[in-house]
């Protein structure tokens, strides 16, 4: 009965599962009709979107270490969008990349729901280890380099995770995250334990911190995203950062929920940096695809800014943002993808109106989208997330978000400035094949739908935080 009720809890996560086993073996299978992978692969993620959304207001805790929450759920919605577009953008490779994106997506989907550090542990290995081959998949010699150096941090930052646990464990004797929250590190019995605590939250959120792209951890971003695949580096920069904050939430809420004191400024000053860091690098560079890494490391500090404000609002805004900003990346990263892959160097950009008009038009409404001006999702989306934060009473981090945003719109007009404002050095037609034309077109609508009419994504992301 309990293993009935438990499998009924995480249908979502069971109709991934039997996606990645059937992709793994119609791969094997089939030799010329490729696509019927890839669209085997969108069809079990859209599935599992649709089962999620229709399971939203279902809650429990399954083999007592997943929680399912319309939280979770929540996340899962985030995780599954940026996991069809990302099929969409890759819609050309091979079944292996379709195989590892489902496996990531399974890994993301128990990460968001981990209250034990052995599902999370699981899950992580899962998740990163799928990522790992995603970047690998390639013949250039900089997407191995880039693989390389994902699987050097990655295996260092679950390092420092497995130490936070393996203290924690000591101090309560358990791996499940409810038993840390039922006591208070003030009642801890000895010194010991107490500072034994607090390196095992500062182990645990460093490792974290390599997740997310949060300085001082974010040096990898940039380097990996110039070396991955478009598809692959907006699936980092969206599905990972989804299913990272997804777990933060857990950890924080849970495990150091009575701790809040600890961790709540130290998450506010840990996005305020984080942003300023990745707009002021962002600015010199002449490289689209590691523009939008450093740019990915900017909106982690916003985001940052309202998880650690911790209100219900703030983390309501948090997951209505984390969503749009899901839709307009993947959609800059397809721009960048139809430009062609050994074509991010900006001066490939100039005079791009003139030869390729569509994905200029593309590209302006995303960049515009991605710097916060309205009528586009992106404004909508800081302008809630800064006034949760406000209404915290957080007036100072509001007005440094503010001067962030300024400083970002610079450099995500360059690449605008040079579509529009040069003749092209080399002639070339960009590839727009169908599935590219979807993902491009679903975007262009999301930026303006959600800018122009974002209440009832605001009223769902507030709905399944206190439902």
């Amino acid at each position: 009965m309990e293993l009935a009720k438990s499998l009924s809890l995480i249908v979502p996560e069971l109709t991934v599962s039997i996606g990645v086993i059937l992709v793994l073996l119609l791969d094997v299978v089939i030799r010329k009709e490729k696509w019927i992978v890839g669209f085997l692969s969108l069809s079990f993620i859209l599935g599992a979107g649709v089962l999620a959304y229709l399971r939203v207001g279902v809650s429990g805790e399954a083999f007592g270490m997943l929680l399912v929450s319309p939280l979770s759920r929540a996340f899962d919605l985030a995780i599954l969008l940026g996991a069809a577009l990302t099929t969409l953008i890759a819609w050309e490779k091979k079944g292996e990349h379709h195989f590892l994106v489902l496996s990531a997506v399974l890994g993301a989907m128990v990460l968001v729901k981990s209250v034990h550090f052995i599902s999370f542990l699981l899950a992580l290995e899962l998740f990163s280890f799928a990522i790992i081959g995603q970047i690998a998949l390639t013949d250039e010699r900089l997407g191995v380099e880039a693989a390389m150096k994902f699987f050097v941090l990655s295996v260092l930052a679950s390092t420092f995770i497995v130490m936070g646990a393996a203290f924690l464990y000591a101090i309560y004797g358990s791996f499940y995250f409810p038993v840390a929250y039922l006591s208070d590190i003030f009642e801890l019995k000895s010194l010991s334990n107490s500072l034994l605590f607090i390196l095992a939250f500062v182990l645990i959120i460093t490792g974290m911190g390599f997740k997310l792209s949060a300085v001082p951890f974010h040096f990898w971003t940039p380097e990996v995203f110039r070396g991955a695949h478009s598809a692959v580096a907006g699936f980092i920069a969206t599905v990972s950062k989804a299913s990272a904050f997804g777990f933060l939430v857990n950890l924080l809420f849970i495990t150091f929920g009575r701790q809040s004191a600890l961790w709540g400024d130290l998450l506010m000053w840990l996005g305020a940096i984080t942003m300023i860091v990745g707009n002021l690098a962002a600015l010199g560079e002449r490289d689209i695809k590691r523009m939008l890494g450093y740019s990915t490391i900017a909106h982690a500090g916003y985001i940052l800014l309202a998880f650690g404000v911790g209100t219900n609002e703030s983390v309501g805004a948090a997951i209505f943002y984390l969503i749009i900003y899901t839709i307009m990346t993947l959609g800059a990263f397809a721009v960048v993808h139809s430009v062609g892959e050994g074509r991010s160097d900006l001066n490939y950009y100039r005079g791009l109106l003139k030869t390729n008009p569509f994905q200029t038009v593309m590209l302006t409404v995303f960049l515009v989208s991605l710097a916060g001006i309205p009528p586009t999702a992106g404004f909508a989306g800081k302008f809630y997330l800064f006034s949760s934060v406000l209404k915290a009473g957080e007036v100072g981090f509001v007005v440094w978000a503010l001067i962030n945003g300024v400083i970002s719109a610079f450099y995500y007009m360059r690449p605008v400035f040079y579509a529009l404002g040069f003749e092209p050095e080399t002639v070339f037609e960009a590839k727009l094949r169908p599935a590219l034309f979807l993902v491009l077109i679903v975007s262009l609508i999301g930026v303006f739908y959600f800018g122009l009419a974002p209440s009832g994504l605001l009223e769902f992301a507030q709905a399944v935080v206190s439902p």
